[in-house]
């Protein structure tokens, strides 16, 4: 009753069940559904809430918006491996008391916040220090398909943001499936990429739904991917994995993930390890691509910026990609009632929309 009484209170999310724009159907695939497209615009301050994954997503953002000739300030409250239950408790701790070090573990950026005299900020002061257009947040992976770990923690940063960025548009970042060669889906227990695909769909789906919420679709965008044969990947069969030489790697061809790499241990000593978390070049390209999407409304297909590690072929069909999961399902502009392009503040300005659109600014891009 609660969540029915939510859509009620928020006539945009109420046309979007109305327009059928969302679909809670398995999810064999990602399957693009109607929605209606965020504002164009040709600037925009966004800050993250997040953690490495957030990292990925905005690595190629700054010079795939600057390619196309628009403009970005970002500001990455981001920590490793951090969910959202630790950013709250930072959060809280900042609140109870500002002097408090639990509460300013984000590394500061004075050339963007304006804050000098200290390595480390608060959440509360990078949120007030600028007048964001978006702010992100994400759960950490390896509790983004477990709903039950998304509260009270993310009701107690959406309200702070909401509060001390009151102009700012909440996005959530949708975040990935791990490779499939990842330890979690070695098990006998019957967990597979594609399940933690949808049940990170379905959990993100859900949080949206109770704050009226935008989706970023990085994980959409990731699995759409590997669904092509491009970017499948297939484990080397030429490779000794148990007696890997020296230096060398696999073939990895058509992965988005790093994969197989050589790093240094402690002691210094070379060791050999996979990372089937993170994104690779060409992962971090797609998912900031559909960042772009989903902050200035301008499809990806103008981003000229191709990074060092990718052909133009594939730089062209990530754009394809990011762009077919973005706002290339979108059939309409989102304009609230008032007739200003939204979101003028769309942590509020949830009205219907003006005729002829397909739903309100909360429901933009709704997965």
């Amino acid at each position: 009753m609660k969540v029915f009484a939510l859509f009620l209170r928020r006539p945009a999310f109420l046309a979007c069940i109305l327009a059928g724009v969302f679909s809670f159907g398995p999810g064999l695939a990602a399957q693009p559904t109607a929605a209606c497209k965020p504002a164009t615009r040709d600037a925009a301050k966004v800050l993250t809430i997040g953690n490495s994954f957030a990292d990925n997503a905005t690595s190629f953002l700054p010079q795939i918006v600057e390619s196309t000739g628009r403009k970005l300030v970002l500001f990455r409250a981001n920590l490793g491996g951090c969910s959202l239950e630790r950013h709250a408790r930072h959060l809280n701790a900042a609140l109870a008391n500002p002097d408090d070090p639990e509460g300013s573990p984000y590394r500061n950026n004075p050339g963007v916040l304006g804050i000098t005299g200290k390595d480390k900020v608060s959440l509360p002061e990078a949120l007030a220090a600028v007048d964001w257009d978006f702010v992100t947040i994400q759960e950490w992976s390896q509790r983004s398909y477990k709903p039950e770990y998304q509260e009270p923690y993310a009701k107690q940063i959406i309200d702070a943001v909401r509060k001390l960025a009151p102009k700012a548009e909440i996005v959530i970042h949708q975040t990935w499936a791990y490779r499939e060669d990842h330890p979690f889906f070695q098990k006998d227990d019957g967990f597979t990429q594609q399940k933690m695909y949808d049940g990170l769909r379905a959990a993100y789906k859900e949080l949206s739904a109770r704050y009226g919420l935008r989706i970023l679709p990085s994980g959409d965008a990731m699995q759409a991917a590997r669904g092509t044969p491009r970017w499948q990947y297939r484990p080397d069969p030429d490779f000794d994995f148990k007696n890997p030489p020296a230096g060398r790697v696999p073939d990895q061809k058509g992965s988005l993930n790093v994969g197989w790499r050589w790093t240094k241990d402690k002691k210094g000593k070379q060791v050999f390890g996979l990372d089937a978390i993170h994104a690779n070049a060409a992962g971090r390209y797609l998912t900031g691509c559909v960042f772009f999407e989903g902050f200035y409304g301008v499809d990806c297909s103008g981003v000229t910026f191709v990074p060092d590690d990718l052909t133009k072929d594939d730089a062209t069909d990530l754009r394809r990609i990011a762009h077919s999961v973005s706002l290339g399902k979108c059939k309409s502009t989102c304009v609230p009632a008032d007739g200003k392009h939204a979101p003028s503040n769309a942590n509020n300005n949830n009205k219907p929309c003006k005729s002829g659109t397909v739903a309100g600014p909360a429901c933009c891009n709704a997965n």
